[in-house]
């Protein structure tokens, strides 16, 4: 439930705790995971926590920038192996872990990255491959308890929860996230067929 949390409250609960003050390879004992350094601690509750994503980047800028407002590369590498543990845990390592060249398909040609460079990156569509995935969580927590009042097409729930996806061509049909990430159409509707996202309703 850590993205209940605000990214502004977990930012005020950081300085709370002392861990501003802290050097970022200071190591924390962490009960039953044994030790997690502060950066580490610090880039996944940030990450994983609610609020806007531009402003979850931007706090992390600023955790990974020198004094001059420029990225520090190494650190970029150390928040890349730290926040792509998150797709490695849910077994999608072979697709977003990380790798060697993570840190090169973020910024191929840039020596001097700030601040806003760092956000059009992260935040273009797509985004640099080995973190596709960040925007997509973002989303889904958004979404995670928005109510539909309307019956899914295929198992006939009489109502959804999270994403709602309506066909652009087949008159009233619908589908709960669950039955349309599984691929499942009946009738005439096909999975050809254009769907439209709605997160709300």
């Amino acid at each position: 439930s850590v993205h209940l949390v605000d990214i502004w409250n977990m930012i005020e609960a950081f300085r709370d705790n002392g861990l501003n003050s802290v050097d970022h390879s200071a190591e924390l004992n962490v009960e039953g995971h044994g030790k997690l350094t502060v950066f580490s601690v610090k880039a996944m509750l940030a990450t994983m926590c609610g609020g806007k994503i531009l402003d979850k980047l931007r706090y992390i800028f600023s955790q990974i920038s020198d004094s001059n407002g420029l990225l520090v590369f190494p650190k970029f590498e150390q928040f890349l192996r730290e926040v792509l543990k998150l797709p490695t845990a849910v077994f999608e390592g072979p697709s977003f872990g990380y790798t060697e060249h993570s840190l090169r398909t973020c910024f191929p040609q840039q020596r001097k990255v700030m601040l806003n460079m760092f956000l059009d990156t992260l935040m273009a569509d797509p985004p640099p491959q080995c973190l596709v995935w960040l925007p997509l969580m973002h989303r889904l927590a958004h979404v995670e308890n928005v109510f539909h009042p309307v019956e899914c097409s295929y198992c006939h729930c009489e109502s959804m929860m999270g994403f709602r996806y309506r066909c652009q061509q087949c008159h009233n049909y619908q589908l709960c996230q669950n039955c349309f990430w599984r691929g499942h159409a009946s009738g005439p509707h096909s999975n050809q067929h254009q769907m439209k996202e709605h997160s709300s309703w």
